[in-house]
C-alpha cells in the first residue's frame, strides 16, 4: 500500500489555507500533522478539524514522523540540520505558487459544480468534433448518460439532414476563426436518444486553451415553449373563426327556419306527386341537417357557462358508462372503465358527460359498433387527473391528428368537423387539455388532462370567453 506522507506547516496563509481544506478531502493526499507556531490562530479554520498549532519543533517530532515540511512565512522556522533524514523542506515560493494552483483548481471545480447543476444542458465538443463535457441537464435532455457519450462524435445528437453540415462548420471554424453564430442565440433542432426530434434554442461560445479550442453548446428544450404557441395561435383561430361563425349564423339561420316551415307545410298537402314530394323531402331533410350543423356552430362559437362542481370521477365515469352500454348503439361493443384512487375535480358535470358521449361515438363509428373501449382515469403529474378513451378501431395517421381539431375538418361522411373541437374548448375552459394519439396494434388514445380539486377551492359559475 502506497504511504500516506505526513506534512507539517510553517506558518499559515491563503496558500496554506487551500492546500489544507484540500488535503483534508483527498484520500491520498498528504495528512497535514498541524502548524509549527508561532501563528495568529485567528487566521486559522473556525471548524471543527482546524489544523492543531505546536510551539516547537521537538514537540512535532514527537507528535509524528515528518516527511514534508512547507514554509508559508519564508522565516525559516526549522533548522536544515534538525531535518530528518529524507524530509523534504519545501521553500515559500514554491508554496505560493501551489497555492495559486490549488486556488485555480478549486474555482474550476466550483464553476464545474455550477455548470454540471444547471437547467439548461450544456455540451462541449473539441476541435475533433468530439464531445468532452456533457452536463446532467443534457444528460436528461437526450437520453444518454455521461458516460456514453464522452469522447464520441457530437453527430450522435444532430438530426440526420445536419449531421455532416455541422461538423463542416467546426472544420471551417476552425481554420478561420470566424463563424455566424458564435456568441448568439438561435433556433434549432436537436435528436434525443430515440430518435425523436425536438426545437432547441442554443447559445454557442468558444474558449482557447493551450492552443487547441473548446466549442461549448447551451441548449434549452423548447418543446413546451413551441406547444404553448401553436396554442395560443389556436386560439386565436378559432376566436376570429367564432366571430365570423356567430355572424353566419345569424344571418343564415331566420331564412333557413323560413325554407323548413314552406317545405313542412307543403309536404301535408295533399295531391302531390311522388316525384314532388320525394322534392321536399329532400329540402325538409336537407334543412333539418342545416339546422342542426348551426346548433352545432353556436355551442363552437358561443361563450361557455361553467357550472362547476365536485366530481368523484369513478361514480361518474361509471354512471355515465353504464348508461351508454345498455344503450343500443353499444350492443357489440365492450366498454370497460377503470379508476386508479378517487380522483376528484371540479368540472361541469353536464359539458364534462358531452365530451365523454363524444368520444366514445368517435370511438363506435371507428370500429363500427363492433369492438373494445377503454375508459380509465388515474392521477397524473403535477396535480392532474387524466382520463383516457382507447379504442381498437381503425385508428387515424399520427400526421392527421392534429387536422381532427380544426373546426371542419372531418374524416367522416357527412361530419360537420366541430366535435373535436368542440371537446378541446370544453376541457382547456376547465383549465385541462385534450391530446389524440394512434394505438400501438391499431386503434386511437384519446387524454384529457384536468386540474385535481385543490383542498378548499371555490369555483361559482362563470362566462368563459369565447375562443
Amino acid at each position: 500500500m502506497e504511504k500516506i506522507l505526513n506534512a507539517i506547516f510553517l506558518g499559515w496563509n491563503s496558500a496554506a489555507e487551500c492546500l489544507w481544506d484540500t488535503w483534508s478531502k483527498a484520500s491520498r493526499s498528504p495528512r497535514v500533522v498541524g502548524i509549527l507556531g508561532p501563528v495568529d490562530e485567528g487566521l486559522l479554520f473556525r471548524t471543527a478539524h482546524s489544523p492543531r498549532v505546536f510551539s516547537s519543533w521537538k514537540e512535532v517530532k514527537e507528535s509524528a514522523a515528518i516527511d514534508l515540511v512547507l514554509d508559508f512565512e519564508g522565516r525559516a522556522t526549522v533548522p536544515l540540520k534538525e531535518l530528518p533524514p529524507g524530509t523534504i523542506l519545501i521553500p515559500k515560493e514554491v508554496t505560493d505558487l501551489m497555492g495559486e494552483l490549488c486556488t485555480v483548481a478549486q474555482e474550476g471545480v466550483k464553476y464545474k459544480g455550477v455548470v454540471e447543476t444547471a437547467r439548461d444542458a450544456v455540451v462541449t465538443i473539441d476541435e475533433s468534433h468530439r464531445i468532452v463535457f456533457f452536463n446532467k441537464a443534457a444528460e436528461e435532455m437526450f437520453g444518454y448518460s455521461k458516460e456514453e457519450v464522452m469522447g464520441q462524435d457530437l453527430s450522435i445528437i444532430i438530426p440526420r439532414p445536419h449531421k455532416d453540415r455541422h461538423r463542416e462548420y467546426v472544420r471551417r471554424y476552425v481554420e478561420t476563426r470566424r463563424g455566424k453564430f458564435i456568441d448568439h442565440t438561435v433556433d434549432l433542432t436537436a435528436e434525443r436518444r430515440c430518435g425523436e426530434e425536438f426545437p432547441i434554442s442554443i447559445s454557442f461560445s468558444v474558449a482557447e486553451l493551450g492552443g487547441h479550442l473548446l466549442m461549448t453548446a447551451m441548449m434549452r428544450d423548447m418543446s413546451e415553449v413551441k406547444a404553448m404557441e401553436r396554442k395560443l395561435l389556436q386560439n386565436e383561430r378559432l376566436a376570429s373563426i367564432g366571430r365570423a361563425l356567430s355572424f353566419v349564423t345569424h344571418e343564415v339561420k331566420n331564412p333557413l327556419v323560413v325554407i323548413g316551415g314552406f317545405a313542412r307545410s307543403l309536404l301535408r298537402e295533399s295531391g302531390l306527386s311522388h316525384g314532388q314530394r320525394e322534392k321536399l323531402e329532400i329540402i325538409a331533410g336537407e334543412v333539418k341537417r342545416l339546422e342542426g350543423l348551426l346548433e352545432e356552430i353556436q355551442d363552437f362559437s358561443k361563450p361557455l357557462r361553467l357550472n362547476r362542481e365536485r366530481l368523484h370521477l369513478g361514480p361518474f365515469l361509471e354512471g355515465e358508462i353504464s348508461i351508454l352500454r345498455d344503450s343500443e348503439i353499444c350492443r357489440e361493443v365492450r366498454v370497460d372503465v377503470s379508476v386508479e384512487g378517487d380522483p376528484v375535480v371540479r368540472a361541469d358535470r353536464e359539458k364534462l358527460r358531452q365530451v365523454l358521449v363524444n368520444l366514445i361515438k368517435n370511438s363506435l363509428e371507428a370500429m363500427e359498433k363492433r369492438g373494445n373501449i377503454l375508459v380509465k382515469a388515474a392521477q397524473g403529474s403535477e396535480g392532474h387527473v387524466e382520463i383516457t378513451v382507447e379504442d381498437d378501431g381503425k385508428g387515424i395517421p399520427e400526421d392527421k391528428v392534429e387536422d381532427l381539431f380544426q373546426p371542419f375538418f372531418t374524416t367522416k361522411p357527412g361530419g360537420t368537423g366541430l366535435g373535436l373541437p368542440l371537446c378541446r374548448k370544453i376541457v382547456g375552459d376547465h383549465g385541462g387539455d385534450m391530446t389524440m394519439r394512434p394505438r400501438p396494434g391499431g386503434g386511437t388514445i384519446v387524454t384529457i388532462r384536468l386540474p385535481l380539486e385543490e383542498e378548499g377551492e371555490e369555483d361559482p359559475p362563470r362566462e368563459v370567453p369565447s375562443r
